[in-house]
């Protein structure tokens, strides 16, 4: 894990984070990772042994919309490889844009979260599958 500053006070982000989630995405929308949901997680595990998690915002009257808290990926031995924490209103009480690592963060949750669907979309996928 990169023990850069935070962004929000002045750092930036190291390349290769940005590199991996982009990675993340574009294999994703190959469909070569399947992602699962989970009560307030989605979550892939790659074959070589990678584990990717977000962890959902609690839903409330503010934000009924889902988003994500929190981004990890994670090698074979549980070594935290990159960690992405979304603070949507650090941004926009600074003022600031996000960084490169947020926005693929940000790409790679919308894509899995839509994918992922509900619960009532699951069930009717197993039943077409039958």
């Amino acid at each position: 894990m990169s023990t850069r500053p935070n962004y929000f006070f002045g750092g930036s982000d190291d390349p290769r984070e940005v590199e991996l989630i982009v990675s993340l995405v574009e294999k994703t929308r190959q469909g070569k990772i399947p992602w699962a949901k989970q009560a307030n997680a989605l979550t892939a595990t790659i074959p070589s042994g990678f584990q990717i998690n977000f962890v959902l915002s609690p839903v409330s009257v503010f934000t009924p919309y889902s988003n994500w808290q929190l981004l990890t990926v994670r090698d074979r031995s549980g070594s935290e490889l990159v960690r992405v924490t979304n603070a949507p209103m650090v941004t926009i009480l600074s003022g600031s844009a996000r960084s490169p690592l947020l926005q693929a963060a940000d790409e790679l949750f919308k894509l899995v979260y839509g994918a992922a669907g509900d619960d009532l979309d699951r069930a009717i996928n197993t039943i077409k599958k039958l």
